[in-house]
């Protein structure tokens, strides 16, 4: 009797931009800040401090949401709206603990086969 021994990777790469989108969001929530930035699209290679001040401006911001608002309970991508085979625009939604919506969009940008989101203009 034999044995076959197959290996399935349970990483699946993201190749949707809005399974990218709700990664990063997800990411940025619980403060994984390396996380969500391996998501960004920022046109030029970052160096050390300036990858410092971008983790310093996030934790602010979340920081900010977390006073103004109940905790987030979920994240929803709503729709996506193709521009071109390389560029779309993801519309998601925030759920909050005391029931609140908030709606939102996101740039997104393709390199090859990877979906980034797009923080500048």
């Amino acid at each position: 009797m034999s044995c076959l021994l197959c290996l399935v990777s349970c990483e699946e790469k993201e190749r949707e931009p809005e399974v990218v989108l709700k990664n990063a969001l997800e990411a940025l929530n619980r403060e994984d800040y390396d996380a969500y930035l391996q998501r960004v699209d920022w046109g030029v290679e970052m160096d050390s401090t300036q990858t410092l001040y971008m983790k310093q401006a996030l934790r602010q911001h979340v920081g900010w949401r977390r006073s103004e608002r109940a905790a987030v309970v979920a994240i929803d991508v709503q729709d996506v709206k193709m521009q071109s085979d390389s560029v779309c625009t993801v519309y998601y939604q925030y759920t909050f603990a005391d029931g609140t919506n908030e709606v939102s969009s996101q740039k997104m940008v393709r390199y090859g086969e990877d979906w980034k989101l797009r923080l500048r203009n």
